[in-house]
């Protein structure tokens, strides 16, 4: 013992923080994790070993062969809560990623706070939380949520650019046993809000992980999108005779990335928009793919609020935007209009219309209504726009027009089948209104292409864009 304090030997400290170096490890280039203040101790404590390292692991390394910083909740020790040494270790890591430049990764895994601190911890909480905003806007913060984040830790992790969780991981900002105590039945608790809760709502958590090699695999594949730094021998030129018979969302967009390779967005949460980040002819971009065999081919609010988030990511990182449009645009419910519909919709609008980012719209298939004018007009700011010849535009939806545009047609038609006269109408209205060439002529589209030649005109148009 010196003046006051307990030594601990290295020793006790490897075995202490063995289990959460062997996790940082499994993410980062081999032999590349330094760690930094190793033996820092907030308090006295009669057991010393307990306070090893104030329950965090921080340092830095390679990811990918890009320098990064990284802190690390270690559960082991103090069960990870967080105290106001541990908060100022955090935030010494965090500020030196800002300081390098160099992206932040931060591993989640909170016992809570030390409550017999008292003010001394919520101190500890605010710092964290005020760095995290400061950083957000800096450099690329990687959060991972390897165990509980709860509490002031979920807003933490919320609060990061892009988040990944494990699924036996637990995101709460109130006590999650609480939480689980007000149900009929006590469910797990990675149950009631872990993944299961988390990957069809809201973007809390963008992204979830089975295992240390499938995050590994995300990271590098989003770190390299981000910092343009795809290597694809890809040929710009390709061509696919599958989009020329018609795909599902996903499809489409492995059709015109490099190599098929993306990393999606929210993959769970309003599956009709596809939000992908990935490169085409080795430029990164952010694609929004919609997918008209969701929803009945309408835009929900909730698919309105992804693509929102969505963008901005793509402006943060300064991304262009490609979106492949098959869409009716939106089919609001009389709650949902009660609820503020058109306040959602008018934030995917100004979204897409403040984004500085270069913008091609494409329409694949049905582009109608809010899902043409919002998604590829050039009224919202495209810079190019593409039509497949596949593709059909209009304001309305064919079903619509008729009730719309043509109910004295239907009313007087000669068929005493209605359904047959309504199909002709429909049809008529989707050759003579729906026909891309109107827009094309108009000046609304650029182009109507062959739909196996997409990839091609997607690469050239890029690299017009990007003076490449």
């Amino acid at each position: 013992m010196e003046n006051g304090k307990v030594i601990v030997s290295s020793e006790a400290i490897g075995k202490a923080t063995a289990s959460i170096k062997k996790f940082i490890d499994a993410l980062t280039d081999k032999a590349s994790f330094v760690e930094t203040d190793v033996f820092v101790t907030g308090n006295t404590f009669e057991d010393a070993a307990a306070a090893l390292g104030e329950g965090v692991v921080t340092g830095y390394a390679t990811l990918g062969g890009k320098p990064v910083h990284i802190f690390a909740q270690n559960a082991e020790v103090l069960k990870g809560s967080l105290g106001k040494a541990h908060a100022d270790k955090i935030v010494k890591c965090m500020r030196r990623a800002v300081k390098t430049g160099t992206p932040l990764i931060s591993v989640i895994d909170c016992g809570g706070a030390r409550i017999g601190e008292g003010g001394g911890v919520l101190e500890g909480y605010a710092s964290v939380l005020a760095e995290a905003a400061i950083v957000s806007g800096q450099v690329p913060h990687f959060c991972i949520v390897k165990g509980n984040a709860v509490g002031m830790m979920s807003a933490f992790a919320a609060m990061a650019d892009f988040t990944f969780m494990s699924k036996d991981a637990v995101l709460s900002l109130d006590s999650p046993m609480y939480l689980a105590s007000t149900q009929k039945e006590y469910p797990a608790l990675n149950k009631l809000l872990g993944y299961d809760a988390h990957k069809a709502g809201a973007d809390a958590a963008q992204f979830f992980y089975k295992s240390e090699a499938d995050l590994k695999k995300q990271l590098v594949g989003l770190a390299n999108i981000l910092f343009g730094e795809v290597e694809t021998n890809d040929d710009p030129n390709r061509v696919s005779s599958a989009l020329a018979k018609g795909v599902s969302a996903k499809d489409a967009v492995k059709a015109v990335c490099d190599d098929g390779n993306f990393v999606e967005y929210c993959a769970e949460w309003a599956k009709e928009a596809v939000c992908a980040f990935t490169s085409v002819n080795g430029m990164s971009v952010g694609i929004v793919a919609t997918d008209p065999s969701v929803n009945k081919g309408y835009l929900s609010l909730e698919g309105a609020k992804k693509i929102t988030a969505f963008v901005d990511k793509l402006e943060a990182f300064d991304l262009p935007l490609i979106t492949l449009v098959d869409s009716l645009g939106f089919n609001t419910t009389l709650e949902e209009e009660k609820a503020g519909a058109a306040k959602v919709a008018a934030e995917m609008f100004a979204a897409i219309a403040g984004s500085s980012v270069d913008k091609i719209g494409v329409a694949v298939g049905k582009a109608v209504g809010a899902g043409y004018a919002a998604l590829m007009s050039k009224g919202i700011g495209f810079d190019y726009t593409l039509a497949t010849d596949k593709a059909s535009i209009s304001p309305l939806a064919p079903a619509a027009a008729v009730d719309v545009l043509m109910a004295d047609q239907l009313s007087a038609a000669k068929d005493k089948d209605l359904s047959k006269a309504r199909a002709k109408l429909e049809d008529k209205y989707a050759k003579i209104e729906s026909d891309p060439m109107i827009a094309a002529q108009e000046g609304y589209v650029d182009n109507v292409v062959d739909a196996k030649n997409l990839r091609p005109y997607l690469a050239s148009a890029l690299m017009m864009l990007m003076g490449v």
